[in-house]
C-alpha cells in the first residue's frame, strides 16, 4: 500500500510539474505581447489559455498524452492540481491591494511537492466523493483499539469490508481513507488517531458527525524513521466551527469581562516584546516577553547540532561527487609531494570550492549530483527537526498570546514596523525570537475574544514613541541605549516599557491606516503624574540591567524579592493564578508550571513573562514566570 501511495505522488508530481511549465511559458508569452496586450489584455489571456479553465484543460491534455499516468492519477486529481498552479499564476498577473505582484510561477522540485489536494465531497448527492473519501465511524475505531493504561493501540492492519469495490458505502468499521481506481485496485489507508486523553474532545468535535466531512487531502513530510523517508498524513476539512476547549472559552470570556476599558500598547523589537496597559490613566501593568539565558543556551546547542549535520551532509556530497570540487591548497601540495616522490595519487574528499563556469554558475547543477542514502536520511532528519520546531513555535506563540490578552485586553496598539527589514539586519536573532509570529498570534487571539476588535498598527514617522517621553519631550536615543531618562520631567524607565506605555495612548483616525496615528499626550501626562506609574517604570530599568537574568520577582514597593519565596504566579492562558510550587516539586494538575531557579526555562518564541504592577492586589503580585515547554 505504501508503494501505491508513492506511485500516486510520483504521477501527481509529473502532472503538476507539466502544468507549472505550461503556466510559466504562457506568462512569458503574455508579457512579451506588449502591443497586443495594450489593445486588450483579456483577449491575450484567452488566446494563451491563461486562465483557470485553460490550465485545467492543459492538465487534461497531459493526462491524455500520457495514459500511463492515468494508472495512478485520476483526471479529477489532475484538474485539482491545475487549480493549485493557477493560484500563484493569478497572483502574478493581478497586483494585490498594495499594488505588488508575486513572482512568476515556478517549476518546483520533487522535494517541495508535499500535498495532493482532494476534491470536495458532494453534500447534495449521496455516495459521491470524487477523489479521496473517508469511511467508517469514530466509535468503531475506538472499539478496535486496545487499552494499555491511558494509551490505546490500534490493530495493524485495520480490517476492511469483505467486498471493497461495492461495500464501502455501507462500511461502519474503523476509519479508513479510500481511493478507488488507482493502479487497477483500491488504496486503503488506515487512520491512526491521537491516543492521549487530552485530544479525545477534539476528535469528537470533528469526527463524530460524518455529515460535516468535506474533503480529504493527502500530505507527506520528511521522516527518516519511516520506510522511504516520508510519512503520510490525511488532512480532513470539516464544515464546522473550529474546536475550542472549555478552558479556552472560559478564559476568553473572563478576559472580555475583566479587561473591559483597558488600553494596551506594545513595543516589538528583535529580542523582546513589551506590552503595557492601563485603565484610563491608572492601574498601569507592564509585561515583558523575552528569552532567558537557558533558552539562549538551548538555541546555541541546537545551532551547533545543525552546523555539525550540515558539515556531515557537505562531506557526503563531496565524497559522492569528487569530480565537481577542487582540491584545497594543502591537498594540492600533498599531491605534488607524492607525485615528486613517485607515489601513486591518494584518494580523498576534495576540500576546495565547487567547480564553476565563467558566468559563476556551477559546472553541473546541484540537482544532478549523486547522493548517498546517508545524505537522504540526514536531510530528512534536518527537515523533520525544522518542522517540529516550527510547530512548537506556533503553539507556544498561541499560548503566550492567550496570557497577554487575558492580562491586557483586546484594545491593543503596536508599532508598524517591517519584519523583513529586521530580518535583513538581524536575521539569526530575529529567527530565534520570532516576534512576527507572536504578533500574528496576538491578532488571532484578539479576534477570538472580540470579533469586532483588531490589533492596530501605529506608524512611527509621526509618533516616534521610542524617542519621546510621556510628557511629550523628545530626546533622540540610539539603539544601544536601552534606558530612558527624561531631562524635562525626570521620568526614568526602560526604553521598551516607555514606548509601550506611549503606544497605549495612541489614537487613530483610521484603524487601517498606520499614518493616521497620533499620541494623546494629555493621557500620557496623566500617567506620568501618577506615582505608581513612575515606580513601575523604574522597575523596568532594573530588568534591563539584569537581563538576561531570569526569575526576578519585584515587590510593589520596588524591592527585589527573594527567588526562594513562592510568590503567587500568574498561569499564562488560565483565568486563575495558582501559587508557585517550591523548587523540585511537581506543579498542581491543570496549571502551568512556573520557573524556579532549579528548573529549565521553556522553549522558543517567548520564554519569560515579567509583569510589573505596583497597584496589584495581593493575588496579582508581579512576578517573572516561565511558560510551559511544549516542544
Amino acid at each position: 500500500m505504501r508503494r501505491r501511495v508513492e506511485k500516486l505522488f510520483s504521477a501527481c508530481f509529473q502532472v503538476r510539474r507539466a502544468v507549472q511549465s505550461d503556466a510559466r511559458h504562457r506568462v512569458d508569452a503574455y508579457w512579451a505581447a506588449a502591443h497586443e496586450r495594450a489593445a486588450g489584455p483579456a483577449a491575450v489571456r484567452q488566446r494563451l489559455g491563461l486562465s483557470k479553465k485553460g490550465l485545467e484543460q492543459a492538465a487534461q491534455a497531459h493526462l491524455d498524452a500520457a495514459p500511463h499516468l492515468l494508472r495512478w492519477c485520476s483526471k479529477a486529481l489532475g484538474l485539482h492540481l491545475a487549480d493549485t498552479v493557477w493560484e500563484p499564476t493569478r497572483r502574478h498577473l493581478w497586483p494585490d491591494k498594495a499594488d505588488k505582484r508575486f513572482g512568476k510561477p515556478k517549476v518546483t522540485s520533487w522535494w517541495e511537492f508535499r500535498r495532493i489536494p482532494g476534491r470536495a465531497r458532494s453534500h447534495t448527492t449521496t455516495k459521491k466523493w470524487e477523489t479521496f473519501r473517508l469511511h467508517g465511524t469514530l466509535a468503531a475505531t475506538r472499539q478496535a483499539m486496545t487499552a494499555d493504561g491511558w494509551r490505546h493501540h490500534q490493530p495493524i492492519p485495520t480490517p476492511g469490508p469483505a467486498d471493497p469495490e461495492t461495500a464501502w458505502w455501507t462500511y461502519d468499521g474503523p476509519l479508513q481513507v479510500v481511493m478507488t481506481g488507482v493502479g487497477d485496485a483500491t488504496i486503503v489507508l488506515p487512520v491512526r488517531l491521537p491516543r492521549a486523553p487530552s485530544g479525545q474532545a477534539h476528535l469528537d468535535h470533528h469526527l463524530a458527525d460524518p455529515s460535516v466531512w468535506h474533503n480529504v487531502d493527502l500530505v507527506r513530510h520528511r521522516d527518516p524513521g519511516q520506510p522511504g523517508g516520508w510519512a503520510y498524513e490525511a488532512h480532513l476539512l470539516c464544515l464546522v466551527d473550529p474546536y475550542v476547549s472549555d478552558s479556552t472559552t472560559q478564559r476568553r470570556g473572563s478576559a472580555a469581562a475583566t479587561t473591559a476599558g483597558r488600553r494596551a500598547g506594545g513595543d516589538v523589537n528583535v529580542s523582546n516584546v513589551t506590552i503595557a496597559s492601563h485603565h484610563n490613566g491608572t492601574d498601569l501593568e507592564i509585561t515583558t516577553i523575552e528569552r532567558t539565558a537557558e533558552e539562549r543556551e538551548r538555541e546555541q546547542r541546537r545551532g551547533v547540532k545543525e552546523r555539525r549535520r550540515q558539515k556531515t551532509l557537505d562531506r557526503s556530497r563531496r565524497n559522492t561527487n569528487p569530480d565537481q570540487y577542487h582540491r584545497s591548497a594543502r591537498q594540492e601540495k600533498a599531491a605534488k609531494r607524492r607525485a615528486d616522490a613517485g607515489l601513486p595519487p591518494k584518494r580523498h574528499s576534495p576540500a576546495g570550492p565547487r567547480k564553476i563556469r565563467s558566468d559563476g554558475k556551477p559546472e553541473r547543477a546541484y540537482r544532478r549530483d549523486r547522493l548517498s542514502r546517508s545524505y537522504g536520511s540526514g536531510r530528512g532528519a534536518a527537515a523533520n527537526d525544522a518542522r517540529a520546531a516550527a510547530i512548537a513555535r506556533r503553539q507556544t506563540a498561541g499560548l503566550v498570546a492567550g496570557g497577554l490578552v487575558a492580562t491586557h485586553g483586546t484594545d491593543l496598539t503596536v508599532e508598524h514596523g517591517s519584519i523583513a527589514a529586521w530580518a535583513r539586519q538581524w536575521g539569526k536573532a530575529l529567527h530565534a525570537f520570532t516576534p512576527g509570529l507572536l504578533v500574528a498570534a496576538l491578532q488571532r487571539e484578539v479576534a477570538a475574544v472580540r470579533p469586532d476588535a483588531q490589533v492596530r498598527r501605529a506608524g512611527t514617522r509621526r509618533t516616534a514613541m521610542s524617542q519621546h517621553c510621556l510628557c511629550g519631550h523628545r530626546a533622540n536615543k540610539p539603539l544601544s541605549q536601552r534606558t530612558h531618562r527624561c531631562a524635562a520631567c525626570g521620568l526614568a524607565g526602560g526604553r521598551d516599557a516607555v514606548s509601550a506605555v506611549l503606544a497605549s495612548c495612541v489614537n487613530m483616525a483610521d484603524p487601517d491606516d498606520p499614518a493616521t496615528a497620533t499620541v494623546d499626550y494629555r493621557l500620557a501626562r496623566r500617567l506620568a503624574a501618577d506615582e505608581h506609574t513612575r515606580r513601575a517604570l523604574e522597575h523596568t530599568i532594573l530588568g534591563v540591567q539584569e537581563r538576561p537574568a531570569a526569575n526576578r520577582r519585584t515587590r510593589p514597593d520596588g524591592r527585589v524579592a527573594s527567588t526562594d519565596t513562592p510568590d503567587p504566579t500568574p498561569a499564562v492562558g488560565e483565568g486563575t493564578r495558582p501559587p508557585a510550587a517550591p523548587a523540585g516539586s511537581a506543579p498542581p494538575t491543570g496549571t502551568v508550571p512556573t520557573t524556579t531557579p532549579t528548573q529549565t526555562a521553556p522553549a522558543d518564541v517567548a520564554g519569560t513573562r515579567s509583569t510589573t504592577n505596583p497597584n496589584a492586589p495581593p493575588d496579582r503580585t508581579p512576578v517573572r514566570a516561565g511558560l510551559r515547554d511544549i516542544s
